[in-house]
């Protein structure tokens, strides 16, 4: 009786039509789950990729995008008004959020770095605003700022 011997495996069958049987049952599975995780990896990569894209893209996006009060503080810095803080001071940090983006406008003179400036200016409190040759210690309102200043929020 002839012997038919799977390849995979070494199994012996006494029958081709066994032998077969048996790779369709036992090993064609095999040979397609590598073709299966490929193209999960290829899915998962692609939308791991999307992903960046468009996280990159909003990224860029918001950093392109204008301030909501540039104008405002591009304002106070032409009529002259000047913000005295430290950066290690929760105060001055709260008052420049208030402006978001658009403190990069503000006229911001850190004391911790002008000790003798903020000292001739008599800056006690941080933050302190110097506005048309007045003081307004703490943190000020837009309306306050305005108000002072003369320009529009």
């Amino acid at each position: 009786m002839a012997e038919f011997k799977c390849e995979i495996c070494s199994k012996n069958f006494g029958t081709n039509e066994s032998l077969e049987q048996h790779k369709s049952m036992k090993h064609s599975s095999e040979d397609e789950k590598p073709r299966k995780r490929s193209f999960r990896k290829y899915i998962i990569l692609g939308i791991i990729g999307l992903i960046i894209v468009f996280s990159s893209f909003s990224i860029y996006s918001y950093t392109k995008k204008p301030g909501q009060y540039d104008n405002f503080a591009k304002c106070l810095t032409e009529k002259g008004a000047i913000v005295y803080g430290n950066d290690f001071c929760s105060y001055t940090n709260k008052q420049l959020n208030y402006f978001g983006k658009s403190n990069k406008y503000l006229n911001y003179v850190k004391c911790a770095e002008n000790q003798e400036l903020c000292n001739s200016n008599g800056i006690k409190i941080t933050p302190t605003w110097e506005i048309k040759g007045k003081m307004y210690e703490q943190v000020q309102s837009f309306e306050t700022l305005s108000i002072a200043s003369g320009c529009e929020i």
